[in-house]
């Protein structure tokens, strides 16, 4: 029998109600890989801006990438009624090259009511698995809180486990009474996952009534930092994974806006201060302000490693500037606007080579608004080329549109980008209640870099 045009959209509606992630085209077990020239097209929103003013020139390159797309998966029942399906933390990548991300629900936190997964990408299996359901660690109970999201950065530490941490929908709320924390979950806490075994622990409790949202492993000392919330002022905190020992807590309002820090190669700890980029000795304890600032910004919002010549790159806050902090001269100089005339930018990373750096603007759900592009900044040009605009090309093939990103990671071959991508679902698939904000559905994507783009 021939059903309605009709029926077939209701009967298609409720399936996608149903399910979530929703049936997508191209899709297959959760999966696809694209590899289109039309990732090279410009969008034509972003080829009418060009000869604005302020705007920064850029190029697109000859050969496309090849992408290959997958769906965080296993969100549990009612997963399309949840609030906000997102990802908003930095991802890393272990030694064995395989990925860890991570997506939460942004749901009824203060209620005990989210969830928050952990999920595993095997480059050599093109297979994205979820590996921690946070809900299983930490049991919910009646008076408790639930973790909706990871925003501090996930590592491999040295004994080859993962290790990361969770918070709420604003992290710098945890000190309210209201969120009913306990002798079991005194605050945020640092969990630690096993590949070999699968299982997930408790590893160690953060200052009581705090929780974090920034956070980096020294691999080579095996400290794990974090920016500390909650507090009276945000302070960084150091421990040792081998015994467990606080290294370093700061005092609270030592750190100024608290979304960004990177480690030096010699230990010590690059931060924003109240007026200018700060360094922490871990050893004797102490901060020491640089010179560098820039005016109408609070400070870096992404940064790379340091180079092996001592320097520091990344975004600015609010002004949207590539920045070069040179460390080792206290010099400082900003390098035009990331994108068009400046987009929010929540990560950046240096090449192996270090020769470039790559970048994804429009973090916070705008991305899509110029074709979500994908950025190869050349340091010794200062050439900006944009490798691919994901968003056309992936929308007409998938009916997934992929919004921006707060975790992005380049191989250590320098061959791929790893990017995690909060999006939506498009127009003709997407439940009512969802708007098309760049958030909603997400994904991983392996960004595959032709060879001759990389020369």
């Amino acid at each position: 029998m021939r059903i309605p045009a009709l029926c077939f959209s209701l009967i298609t509606t409720c399936v996608f109600a149903a399910d979530w992630p929703p049936p997508l085209r191209g899709i297959e077990d959760g999966r696809a890989t694209i590899e289109t020239d039309d990732f090279l097209r410009v969008p034509a929103s972003v080829e009418a801006r060009r000869k604005e003013k302020d705007v920064a020139a850029f190029e697109v390159a000859r050969t496309a990438p090849r992408v290959e797309l997958a769906f965080h998966d296993q969100l549990g029942p009612d997963a399309a009624s949840r609030r906000l399906w997102s990802s908003w933390g930095d991802i890393g990548v272990a030694g064995n090259g395989r990925v860890y991300c991570a997506i939460g629900d942004h749901g009824n936190d203060m209620g005990g009511d989210a969830r928050c997964f952990l999920y595993q990408w095997d480059p050599a299996k093109h297979q994205l698995s979820q590996i921690v359901d946070m809900g299983k660690v930490v049991p919910p109970k009646a008076g408790q809180p639930a973790w909706s999201k990871v925003h501090a950065k996930i590592d491999e530490g040295a004994d080859g486990k993962i290790y990361f941490s969770c918070t709420l929908n604003g992290g710098q709320k945890a000190g309210d009474p209201k969120y009913g924390f306990n002798d079991s979950l005194p605050g945020g806490q640092i969990y630690r996952f096993d590949p070999v075994s699968g299982r997930t622990e408790v590893f160690a409790n953060l200052p009581p009534r705090r929780c974090t949202a920034t956070a980096l492993l020294d691999r080579g000392r095996n400290i794990w930092w974090c920016n500390l919330e909650a507090g009276k002022g945000d302070a960084l905190f150091g421990i040792d994974l081998a015994t467990k020992k606080v290294v370093h807590q700061g005092e609270d309002g030592s750190v100024g806006f608290n979304r960004a820090f990177t480690l030096l190669r010699d230990g010590r700890v690059l931060c924003n201060g109240a007026t200018s980029f700060q360094v922490l000795d871990p050893a004797s304890g102490k901060m020491q302000p640089l010179q560098a600032s820039a005016a109408g910004s609070p400070g870096m919002r992404s940064a790379t490693r340091e180079s092996r010549a001592g320097h520091v790159f990344g975004v600015m806050q609010t002004t949207h500037h590539l920045f070069d902090c040179d460390v080792t001269k206290d010099e400082f100089k900003l390098l035009g606007p990331g994108w068009l005339a400046g987009e929010y930018t929540a990560v950046c990373e240096l090449s192996p080579d270090e020769r470039y750096l790559y970048y994804l603007p429009g973090s916070h759900g705008r991305a899509w608004q110029s074709g979500t592009p994908v950025i190869q900044f050349e340091i010794a040009t200062g050439r900006r080329k944009v490798l691919a605009f994901l968003a056309p090309a992936i929308e007409s093939r998938t009916d997934f549109v992929p919004g921006g990103t707060y975790g992005m990671k380049v191989s250590a071959d320098g061959s791929t980008l790893y990017v995690n991508f909060n999006g939506h679902a498009a127009d003709g698939i997407r439940p009512a209640k969802m708007k098309p904000i760049g958030f909603g559905l997400t994904a991983f994507a392996a960004i595959h870099i032709p060879e001759s783009e990389r020369k």
